[in-house]
């Protein structure tokens, strides 16, 4: 019984964590700022290597650093990518068609799948 507990916790984690990475990704699509920016090129941040991306708005210009994926395709220095950002907390943010994080959602999703899967399998 402590055994199906645990999967079903384990299972019931994952599809939260998928949850909630597509509904932080929807939410910055409908409500956030989709602006055009520019990557300027890449830098080292305290998370790894980062593209710097910059865009203008009414409030001036900004730089932001988002995640440089490690099997992702490479942004080349100067395109054009749309992003969707909070302006109140810029580090909030997507870049539209980024695989990486739509990659992580299905990860999620199988993995709880699996979790069941092996569920059932104990159960037997």
């Amino acid at each position: 019984m402590f055994n199906i507990i645990i999967f079903l916790i384990g299972a019931g984690i994952m599809f939260y964590m998928a949850w909630r990475s597509w509904s932080r990704r929807r939410k910055l699509m409908t409500r956030g700022e989709k602006v055009e920016a520019t990557v300027a090129g890449t830098v080292r941040s305290r998370d790894g290597e980062a593209y710097l991306l910059e865009f203008t708005t009414a409030g001036g210009t900004h730089r932001l650093h988002y995640p440089k994926s490690a099997k992702g395709r490479e942004l080349a220095q100067g395109a054009v990518v749309t992003l969707y950002y909070d302006p109140d907390d810029p580090a909030e943010m997507y870049v539209e068609g980024d695989k990486s994080v739509l990659g992580a959602e299905v990860l999620y999703v199988v993995l709880g799948i699996v979790l069941l899967v092996l569920m059932v399998g104990i159960v037997r």
